[in-house]
């Protein structure tokens, strides 16, 4: 408890001390200068009390040792600029205020833009990279375990003493995939008003992108395949290692999860529900999408939560 005490003692003394405005995306980003102290205890954040979406607060960064931005708009455009890619991302987050029922995403993340450089298929992955962890009781861990053998075979799991990675190409984790030429839009006007609104998505978390892959050419060009088709598909190696993402397109990727609650940190499997704060040691999960062979992100956002910070190993 003392441990805790000192925690909220140093969450207190963190403070925001400059806004800067996005017009032309609607989103505010808060930079918020780290001291040198804080920053060696692992806490790149705001007061809880500053969190524009509390419980949740969602970060922006390059990578995982970057300066952390405070979005203060979760539904909002954000924009993404990296080495790798050029364009805007969508993030919705429950914040539990809503009950989740039926099909009820408790997050999504739809991404929208071009490639600045040629990108193999199977060397784009997405997923999550912790430090150290602790090891779960074995009952936890066979819950855990089972369920993402189950729902993500394609998902590559590390356990090691010093770093936890579980990361997956693309586009196997990818639920709905959109390539248009990016010299004009594909879309309806219906979908591009859905597209422009500040919040894009229904209080469900659905943005409803529609599966189109033709230019992909080859197999995807010869007649409409569904999702399912593409992720069967890519699921064999060589095929992934065949396609690339190619500059002069824009791809439109839409992501959601139903199972995680970014607000209490709990795994939900039905009626079963298991708490992954303590096991990660307060490290937030993140949603960043890499290339595997240089190491370079795409994206990073990382998703804090009250609940999470009790747990945070400094």
């Amino acid at each position: 408890r003392e441990r805790e005490r000192e925690r909220a003692g140093i969450m207190s003394v963190v403070s925001v001390e400059t806004e800067e405005g996005i017009a032309e995306t609607g989103v505010e980003v808060v930079s918020h200068p780290v001291r040198d102290s804080l920053e060696s205890l692992g806490l790149p954040i705001p007061s809880s009390t500053s969190w524009p979406d509390y419980p949740v607060l969602l970060t922006q960064s390059d990578g995982p040792k970057s300066h952390d931005r405070v979005v203060q708009k979760c539904a909002s455009s954000i924009p993404i600029e990296s080495s790798l890619f050029r364009g805007q991302t969508f993030l919705y987050v429950d914040d539990g205020t809503l009950p989740c029922k039926g099909g009820k995403r408790r997050s999504t993340f739809t991404l929208r833009g071009q490639f600045k450089r040629r990108v193999c298929f199977g060397d784009l992955l997405i997923g999550h990279e912790f430090g150290e962890i602790s090891q779960p009781p074995a009952t936890v861990r066979v819950i855990i375990l089972g369920f993402l053998n189950k729902f993500f075979p394609h998902l590559k799991i590390n356990l090691s003493s010093k770093h936890t990675s579980a990361l997956a190409p693309v586009l196997l984790e990818c639920k709905r995939l959109r390539v248009a030429e990016a010299s004009s839009s594909s879309s309806t006007p219906k979908q591009q008003a859905v597209e422009e609104r500040e919040s894009p998505c229904d209080e469900s978390g659905v943005f409803n992108i529609e599966e189109d892959t033709a230019l992909l050419g080859g197999y995807f060009a010869e007649r409409r395949r569904s999702w399912k088709q593409r992720m069967s598909f890519f699921r064999r190696k060589e095929n992934l290692g065949n396609f690339w993402f190619e500059p002069g397109l824009e791809y439109t990727f839409e992501f959601y999860q139903n199972n995680l609650s970014f607000t209490d940190y709990k795994l939900r499997f039905g009626f079963i529900s298991v708490g992954i704060a303590k096991i990660i040691k307060g490290q937030p999960v993140q949603f960043l999408i890499k290339q595997a062979s240089t190491g370079e992100y795409l994206c990073y956002f990382q998703f804090w939560s009250s609940k999470l910070l009790q747990y945070l190993v400094t």
